[in-house]
């Protein structure tokens, strides 16, 4: 009964995100399409996220990650290409697994954005940090925790990945129509700030891996938790 209710649930969801869609398309809102299918991207992993049965303490070291993030932003917040943040999200996908990544990097720049600005670019930023936590916390790359080669190639993806997808956000914020002449006008002006970010995020990704791994450790030893 649980199964026909829930596969009528994703159903009903299914054609009401086409419908959805597709008005927004007809209406040339190109923006609100975009911004809905970041949101529904979310829904799979918050689903598969609920229904893992997770201990206290392991929902607590979601909330202090993300936290920690959060703060090395704020501390930063002078220097905006130049900050932490990323290195803890994709610290915290290698050491608790792509469900645990995704989380911190999904929940961070919302909470960082309490203290800056809040806007419609949020949910992308959800989203690509979501992603960066997600690919961190795939099996080959926490087999390479201690490749500070892996390491560095990782954060300097995850700046470009940021950057590549942000841009499209962009693009769109402009009237909500997507070109590729628009695109590459907004990218190559953003290549020094790109690159930036590519090099703090991997300087910082080789600075703090060593001792944030070395505690988390302890504490899933400590506790029990097996990612």
């Amino acid at each position: 009964m649980n199964k026909v209710k829930k596969f009528i649930s994703w159903l009903l969801l299914i054609v009401f995100s086409l419908v959805i869609m597709y008005y927004f398309y007809q209406n040339n809102r190109y923006n609100l399409l975009s911004l809905y299918v970041v949101i529904l991207s979310f829904v799979p992993f918050f689903s598969s996220f609920e229904r893992k049965e997770l201990a206290t303490r392991e929902l607590v070291l979601i909330a202090v990650m993300s936290a920690t993030a959060v703060v090395s932003k704020v501390i930063f917040f002078f220097t905006p290409s130049v900050n932490p943040l990323v290195a803890i999200v994709i610290i915290s996908g290698i050491q608790f697994g792509p469900l645990f990544g995704f989380m911190v990097g999904a929940i961070s720049p919302f909470v960082a954005n309490m203290m800056f600005t809040q806007g419609p670019w949020t949910p992308f930023q959800m989203l690509t940090t979501g992603l960066i936590g997600l690919i961190a916390g795939s099996k080959w790359i926490r087999k390479s925790e201690n490749n500070r080669l892996i390491m560095s190639l990782l954060a300097v993806f995850s700046g470009v990945l940021y950057s590549l997808l942000m841009d499209i956000w962009t693009v769109l914020s402009i009237d909500g129509v997507f070109t590729w002449t628009r695109y590459l006008t907004v990218l190559v002006p953003a290549v020094p700030f790109t690159i930036t970010y590519m090099i703090s995020n991997a300087i910082f990704v080789n600075i703090l891996i060593k001792p944030l791994s070395t505690k988390i450790k302890r504490v899933k030893q400590k506790y029990g938790l097996k990612n």
